[in-house]
């Protein structure tokens, strides 16, 4: 009896903790919601290692969060999406998502991460053929771009179900270098994969830890935001300067601009970029040399099983994507010997994929023989192409894409 006192004090304790962290909590996510916007064109690195900013960006009516990787950052101009809305011309501008090397599977962990925050909200996922086509993302690029926060967050989601988080740990085992210094996270993912009853009584055990671990690291999260507020100037009232886009004018523009930057090759490929390529093949190859590389690539990447994951997150947590692939360059592709049919088959084997899923998407397709669309062979992005790109954008936020 001597002992209730203090098990009454204890309760107390707990309760008033409790009560201090959703108060900090509440309190961080007030300061977040007010600084968004001007954090939005600074692409912190705690933007894409945290959650706490992209949820503030969730909630802004103005705001349309990008995930996505190299294709929206390699060409520096002023036609990039972060650019060409910066002033919320047309009343919103794009919060970036983006990393070099981010696939598929680091995407689905980043918003498997914001849980039911996603449902009902626009989200774009940007892709190129290029991981699903001839060119796998390294070990490098995904531990680079690797967030335990994300990683958890998919893992031990409570709005997530138990067959598509153990499809989800079997992609994650098959990195083990970004679990090598989390031996608790590492058993977790060991034991999912087995799928005996002792084996799924052991996730239900080891899933509150693996939830109260994540409690902590989105607190720490928080911290981050703000004491990067604390240390830093930044002003919350974002200049908005609203337009009338002349679309064919910047078409035209952009165009003109991009033929001065590919003018020494057929195939639209950027000067500087052209470059690197001299001295190493000659081009054209005999037509149809490289359909079977093209196609055995395209049937055994491991971007498509990634990918697939992608697409059940965004499907279980209701959120309203767009996902944006950009074009096979076919110009320089039927150069190295990948036929036209052999470079449909990235179209067909994408649309099976998605279009169950009754999700917007926007291929592009009918520029894969435009060579001013792409800047080089692996579909990045031209100031040409993110003329296209930005009106899909601003016809996705504005709800006027068919």
């Amino acid at each position: 009896m001597k002992r209730m006192p203090h098990l009454a004090a204890a309760i107390v304790s707990f309760f008033v903790l409790t009560l201090a962290l959703i108060g900090l909590n509440d309190y961080a996510q007030s300061i977040e919601q007010e600084y968004v916007n001007a954090l939005a064109p600074l692409n912190l690195s705690q933007t894409l290692n945290g959650i706490t900013l992209q949820r503030a960006a969730l909630y802004r009516p103005d705001l349309l969060l990008v995930y996505g990787s190299s294709e929206m950052t390699v060409e520096n101009t002023p036609y990039q999406a972060e650019k060409f809305f910066a002033t919320y011309p047309t009343g919103f501008t794009v919060f970036n998502v983006v990393n070099l090397g981010a696939g598929s599977l680091t995407m689905a962990e980043d918003l498997a991460a914001l849980g039911p925050d996603l449902k009902g909200k626009k989200v774009v996922i940007s892709i190129t053929p290029a991981p699903f086509t001839f060119s796998a993302l390294t070990e490098e690029y995904y531990a680079g771009n690797y967030s335990r926060l994300h990683a958890y967050g998919l893992i031990f989601s409570p709005y997530l179900s138990t067959g598509l988080k153990f499809a989800a740990a079997q992609r994650l085992l098959g990195h083990p270098k970004t679990l090598q210094n989390d031996p608790f996270f590492e058993f977790t993912l060991n034991h999912m994969v087995d799928t005996s009853i002792q084996n799924q009584a052991l996730y239900v055990i080891m899933w509150p830890l693996g939830e109260l671990q994540t409690e902590i690291m989105q607190l720490q999260d928080h911290a981050e935001a703000l004491f990067y507020l604390r240390d830093h100037s930044v002003d919350p009232d974002v200049k908005r300067i609203p337009q009338q886009i002349d679309w064919s004018k910047d078409f035209q523009d952009a165009l003109a601009e991009q033929k001065l930057h590919t003018q020494s090759n057929p195939y639209g490929i950027e000067d500087w970029r052209w470059k690197l390529f001299q001295g190493k093949s000659e081009v054209p190859y005999p037509a149809g040399s490289g359909n079977a590389a093209f196609l055995n690539f395209l049937k055994t990447s491991e971007e498509w099983p990634d990918f697939k994951v992608l697409l059940d997150v965004l499907h279980e947590l209701g959120a309203k994507p767009l996902i944006l692939s950009r074009p096979v360059n076919g110009g320089y592709w039927t150069a190295v010997g990948v036929s036209e049919d052999a470079q449909n088959a990235y179209y067909i084997k994408l649309h099976a994929i998605v279009d169950p899923y009754d999700m917007t998407l926007v291929d592009y397709r009918q520029y894969t023989n435009d060579i001013y669309f792409s800047m080089d062979s692996v579909a990045h992005t031209s100031r040409y192409g993110w003329v296209y790109v930005d009106q899909t954008l601003d016809q996705f936020f504005h709800g006027n894409l068919h």
